[in-house]
């Protein structure tokens, strides 16, 4: 464990802060850096599942890592790559869960990789998800979530995509805190995965499939 997860898993803002200083000053690449940040979120995450962090220490967790967030997300978006729109990615937050977590820079990420990013927010409803998924018609639909509770809203909020006859029209991928306990058979989606990397990368993969 890097000196930067160990210092997200055991709370230590001030100790965060400065490893992403340090990263960011010593021309590190910002997504690696975010990636150290998750895992040592997901080992807070664990804590919290296994009863040995409570609530108030999770979300202590989850703005120690909004703040490594704030100073990397001007970092990367200094990022050169096509201007030219390779496709559209939904994403959100679904229903029940407010954690924003990387799902912004998933988005900035998707954004630098030459991507049209429509970004719900948070607490998204299954019908806001349909419904914007009808009037925006992206390729990709992209859900986050954090707790294992939001396991079943994605599972209905892909059912109801399937009900209102688009999910043959796009591909799912998941991410967040959740994704160790995803899966991705039973919930109905393509992907699931909580490297930010990996899953630039697939989404790419399948628009470069589907515009073939």
């Amino acid at each position: 464990m890097g000196k930067l997860s160990e210092a997200m898993a055991s709370l230590d803002k001030e100790g965060v802060i400065t490893a992403v200083e340090e990263g960011i000053q010593s021309g590190r690449d910002p997504v690696e850096i975010i990636e150290e940040a998750r895992k040592g979120l997901e080992i807070a995450g664990a804590e919290f599942e296994k009863g040995n962090f409570f609530l108030m220490e999770l979300m202590r967790a989850a703005q120690i890592f909004k703040a490594a967030a704030a100073l990397l997300d001007p970092v990367i978006k200094e990022c050169h790559g096509d201007t030219q729109v390779k496709g559209r990615v939904l994403i959100g937050t679904v229903a029940g869960d407010v954690h924003d977590l990387g799902k912004g820079i998933v988005a900035t990420l998707l954004q630098c990789a030459g991507f049209d990013v429509i970004d719900l927010g948070v607490d998204v409803s299954e019908a806001e998800f349909v419904a914007k998924t009808r009037e925006t018609n992206p390729q990709v639909v992209g859900m986050s979530g954090l707790l294992t509770t939001s396991i079943p809203v994605m599972k209905s909020t892909v059912s109801a995509i399937e009900q209102a006859g688009l999910r043959d029209k796009v591909k799912v991928i998941v991410g967040g805190g959740v994704v160790g306990e995803v899966d991705t058979t039973s919930i109905g989606v393509d992907h699931a995965t909580s490297n930010a990397s990996e899953g630039i990368r697939i989404i790419e993969e399948w628009v470069r499939r589907r515009d073939r």
